[in-house]
């Protein structure tokens, strides 16, 4: 295999998350697949959110240029953070940045996966006035929490993000952040998956090299040795990867097209989509994109 560049991303790393409230392995919990420089590639099954933290965290403190993609939305529909108050004075930080602060102080996940993401997603419903947030199970349920989808509302954070309506057009089926539970949701990963990219993103060992994209590096390939981003786990066929479970099929394949694309030097498409100059301001102020929409 022919060395890459000093300043290519020699590894790739694709998460499939879970909100699983108990220690859990197998399917539909968390996997990890990482596409090492040296052309190997594995899948690990931490346990635990914790877990998942501590593995990555150990990973990417080598220093090796590294692209890692998670499974779930690094930000809400434009106007969330306005909407729901977490704005504070004009020259404060970016709506998305201020989304992952609240988030990052208000959930709470153990070390066993325990969490409160029912009563963050039921406050978060009180701040924006209607209970756009939705899924919850029947014991969680409450006033500010529905185990239905409420009927759709004229005001506040559209129901899809930009990329998802872009998803939607070319006939995929992407979940709205809105909803937490049942299969194919994503709303609780976001809810418990946020905290632990901004815990990495912000690492003594690692906040100097790391960025997250698009946010902090625009839609653009980044400059930074770590990259954080965003993925669409079924972005690429799975089914000639052997693993007995599909979680792990996935990315195994994902993190091998990353790696695959950075040898060809086509990655660079993906980190620079084609969006107009309106949704561009959403999408780096707010929503986030999805690595390989272009």
């Amino acid at each position: 295999m022919s060395a890459l560049p000093p300043d290519a991303y020699q590894r790739t790393v694709v998460v499939d998350w879970s909100a699983r409230a108990a220690p859990a392995r197998g399917k539909d919990t968390i996997w990890i697949g990482v596409h090492q420089p040296d052309g190997t590639v594995a899948a690990a099954n931490p346990p635990t959110r914790q877990a998942a933290f501590d593995a990555l965290l150990s990973l990417l403190a080598d220093g090796v240029p590294t692209v890692v993609g998670f499974d779930f939305p690094l930000g809400y529909p434009a106007g969330f953070a306005a909407a729901t108050g977490l704005m504070g004075a004009a020259g404060g930080p970016a709506p998305w940045q201020a989304a992952w602060a609240h988030l990052t102080d208000r959930i709470v996940d153990g070390l066993a996966n325990a969490n409160n993401r029912w009563d963050v997603a039921a406050d978060l419903n009180r701040r924006l006035g209607t209970n756009r947030f939705w899924g919850a199970p029947p014991r969680r349920a409450g006033p500010h929490l529905t185990t239905r989808k409420p009927p759709p509302v004229a005001r506040g954070p559209a129901e899809y993000r930009h990329v998802e309506i872009r998803l939607r057009d070319r006939k995929t089926r992407p979940f709205t952040v809105w909803q937490l539970l049942g299969a194919g949701s994503v709303g609780s990963q976001v809810l418990t998956g946020i905290p632990v990219v901004h815990r990495l993103r912000h690492h003594p060992q690692l906040r100097d090299s790391t960025r997250v994209w698009p946010f902090e590096t625009g839609l653009q390939r980044p400059e930074a040795p770590i990259v954080l981003a965003e993925i669409w786990p079924t972005l690429v066929g799975f089914h000639h990867v052997a693993h007995p479970v599909k979680d792990a099929r996935q990315v195994i394949a994902l993190a091998t097209e990353l790696a695959t694309r950075e040898r060809a030097g086509t990655l660079d498409q993906w980190f620079a989509p084609s969006v107009t100059a309106g949704i561009r301001t959403d999408v780096l102020a707010e929503e986030g994109w999805v690595l390989g929409v272009e």
